[in-house]
């Protein structure tokens, strides 16, 4: 299990918001939770080497993967990894006609390990490039091909406006800065090599830097004391947006959300969405009840998330313009198909300020994944906090 540290002034202040609104500890536990099980000695022992898949363009044009690419397997690299041969990535995706990298099978990433022999593997999405050097947003997620489980999921963002001199001289960072910077805070937060890193990813970290406005669940099962689900698969949200990727966006937000709050076990969604898709399902449709039942036969999946996104506005620089979001979430049970939490949530951008930098949000899935966290707030209290290891993010 790898985790961060939370930065103590963050922490205090979650906690008092929290107390004053009655619903209990902060909502960003001491750890990340991914998966929760112990470090064994194999563990310890397991090889640096890593498959980096390319990651999918989500808002961003695929071009975007091209710049990122070498000052990511160059960040990796200076951590200890190493990074498996892109050329040779390539080929076993082509051979093996692995197209949606985000809705991979189990058995499709142990094959895919075992052939690039590898024990992680690295995927992830672009949501915003560094035209100009304004602002880039991305998510990425580490599987553990042994355990099949998700290792580490985190949740990046570099604003140009970070680098302006102390009165606001200097101007933005270039597109090139941006994206070396992107792949730096990358690496830092999925393989931080000792509590200083850790810190210092807690203060990127948009889950973790804003003020926090914790939102009361519109339904809460009584069960769930007793049906705590020790896994959570998140499946693509309905999107009724104007955005044409804000389902798949919010979703995988969910999943950063999520991975900071709960100490639960967090598995990709590839297994229950191809599920789904045998039994007729098409995404951006409702799932029955007995459409989730049938996904408590895949080992792992004892509850699913769900959602709609209502709205996605963005905020184009100089539009004067301020984002919005608007979204509706739903923890289901797959044993009885029972919803065992429901929230809904929405967020303007002149809502929430940083601790960190000056001035308000400005991206709307900045805003998204601080309307997730908020969100889950309800849950955080039914669970036990997740424990700190005492090992570093990288294995010895």
């Amino acid at each position: 299990m790898r985790a961060h540290a939370i930065a103590p002034p963050i922490q205090v202040v979650a906690r008092v918001l929290f107390a004053l609104l009655g619903l209990g500890a902060t909502p960003v536990p001491s750890a990340v939770p991914v998966p929760n099980v112990a470090p064994t000695q194999a563990d310890e022992a397991a090889p640096r080497g890593l498959a980096l898949l390319p990651f999918t363009a989500r808002g961003a044009p695929p071009e975007c993967w091209d710049r990122l690419r070498p000052s990511l397997e160059l960040a990796l690299t200076g951590r200890g990894l190493a990074p498996v041969d892109p050329a040779r990535v390539d080929r076993e995706l082509r051979a093996r006609r692995l197209r949606d990298l985000n809705l991979l099978t189990r058995e499709e990433i142990r094959a895919l390990a075992q052939a690039l022999e590898v024990r992680r593997i690295l995927i992830g999405s672009l949501y915003r490039c560094a035209d100009g050097g304004e602002a880039m947003s991305l998510s990425a997620r580490v599987v553990d091909t042994e355990r099949l489980a998700l290792e580490t999921v985190t949740f990046v963002v570099v604003e140009g406006r970070e680098f302006l001199g102390a009165l606001g001289a200097g101007g933005a960072m270039s597109s090139e800065r941006t994206t070396v910077e992107a792949a730096r805070r990358l690496a830092v937060s999925l393989f931080p090599r000792d509590d200083k890193e850790r810190a210092e990813a807690e203060k990127w970290d948009p889950l973790k830097r804003s003020v926090l406005a914790p939102t009361p669940a519109l339904f809460l099962s009584p069960r769930v004391p007793d049906r705590r689900p020790a896994s959570v698969v998140v499946l693509p949200f309905r999107n009724r947006s104007s955005h044409p990727a804000a389902g798949q966006i919010a979703a995988e937000l969910m999943a950063c959300a999520i991975a900071a709050a709960l100490p639960v076990d967090l598995y990709d969604s590839g297994d229950a969405t191809r599920r789904l898709l045998e039994r007729g399902w098409r995404t951006g449709l409702p799932v029955g009840r007995e459409d989730v039942r049938s996904l408590a036969r895949d080992p792992g999946v004892a509850a699913v998330l769900m959602g709609d996104v209502d709205r996605w506005e963005e905020a184009p620089p100089g539009s004067g313009r301020i984002p919005e979001v608007a979204a509706a979430f739903r923890l289901l049970d797959t044993e009885t198909g029972e919803i065992l939490w429901a929230a809904d949530h929405e967020r303007r951008g002149d809502e929430t300020r940083s601790f960190y930098e000056a001035g308000n949000v400005r991206l709307a899935e900045a805003l998204m994944a601080r309307a997730a966290l908020e969100a889950l707030a309800p849950l955080v209290n039914l669970f036990e906090p997740a424990p700190i290891p005492s090992h570093g993010g990288l294995d010895p």
